[in-house]
C-alpha cells in the first residue's frame, strides 16, 4: 500500500526567461518633494534587469517656512514661502539595475529586490515671485517682485508681503543648474516574473549639483540634497 503525499511542493520561477523587456511608470514622494518617472529595460536573467531611467521631480529646501497672510484685512491671496528665491524642478536621466534577492512562489508571495540607479540631472530654477504692497508718491500699489540683491530689504519685509504670485509667473526666466543623482532602494514585488509590473520600494536618493543652489535668501544654500523616498511602480513585461 502506497502513501499519498498531501502537501504540494511550491513552484518557483528559477528556470528560463519568459519575458525579455520591461516598461514601467513610477510615482514617488520623498522627504522634501516628489517625482514621476519612466523606465525601459531589458531582462538579462530571471533575477536581473537593466534599464534606462527618466524622471521629473520637484525638490524643496527643508528649511522652507510657509506663512499664511489670508487673515490680513482685504487680502485674498493667501500663502507664501518666506525668503524663497527659486523653485527647483529636476530632470533626471540615467541607468539602473534591478536585482532580485529572493524568489517568490509562482502563485503567491512577494519577491525582494535591490534597485540602484544613477546618472545626470538638469536642475530647472524658476524665480519665485511675491505680491508686495509698495508705497510710492503717497500711493499704495501692489507689485510682483522677485528677489535681487538691491531689493532684498523689500523682498523680506513681512509687513508688506500679501502672498505668492501665480505659480507660472517667471516661467520664461528659468535657468539651468546641472548635476548628478544616485538612488538605492529595496523593492517589494508581488508582480515579479509576471506580465504586469507592480511593486513598492523605499530607499535613499542623493542629488549633487555643480554649485550651491539658490533656493532661499541665505548664505547657507547647499549643493547636495539627500532624501528618503517611497515609490510605487507599475507597468508591463513582454
Amino acid at each position: 500500500m502506497s502513501l499519498c503525499q498531501t502537501s504540494e511542493t511550491p513552484q518557483t520561477v528559477r528556470k528560463g526567461i519568459i519575458y525579455k523587456k520591461e516598461r514601467s511608470f513610477e510615482v514617488a514622494i520623498q522627504t522634501n518633494g516628489y517625482f514621476f518617472g519612466y523606465n525601459q529595460g531589458k531582462i538579462s536573467k530571471y533575477y536581473l534587469s537593466k534599464y534606462l531611467h527618466f524622471d521629473l521631480g520637484h525638490l524643496k529646501d527643508p528649511r522652507e517656512q510657509k506663512i499664511n497672510q489670508a487673515n490680513l484685512p482685504g487680502n485674498f491671496i493667501g500663502n507664501y514661502i518666506y525668503g524663497k528665491q527659486n523653485d527647483l524642478w529636476n530632470l533626471r536621466v540615467g541607468r539602473g539595475i534591478n536585482y532580485y534577492l529572493s524568489e517568490k512562489n509562482r502563485r503567491r508571495g512577494i519577491a525582494l529586490a535591490l534597485r540602484a540607479e544613477g546618472g545626470l540631472l538638469i536642475g530647472l530654477l524658476k524665480p519665485y515671485y511675491l505680491k508686495v504692497r509698495e508705497r510710492k508718491d503717497n500711493e499704495s500699489n501692489v507689485i510682483e517682485l522677485r528677489y535681487s540683491d538691491d531689493r532684498k530689504e523689500q523682498f523680506l519685509a513681512k509687513e508688506n508681503i500679501l502672498g505668492a504670485s501665480s505659480y507660472f509667473r517667471g516661467i520664461e526666466e528659468i535657468s539651468i543648474k546641472p548635476g548628478a543623482f544616485g538612488r538605492i532602494s529595496l523593492a517589494f514585488d508581488p508582480g515579479a516574473y509576471e506580465k504586469l509590473v507592480r511593486s513598492i520600494s523605499f530607499g535613499l536618493s542623493v542629488d549633487v549639483f555643480t554649485g550651491r543652489v539658490p533656493l532661499l535668501v541665505t548664505d547657507k544654500n547647499s549643493f547636495l540634497f539627500a532624501n528618503f523616498f517611497l515609490k510605487l511602480q507599475f507597468g508591463k513585461r513582454n
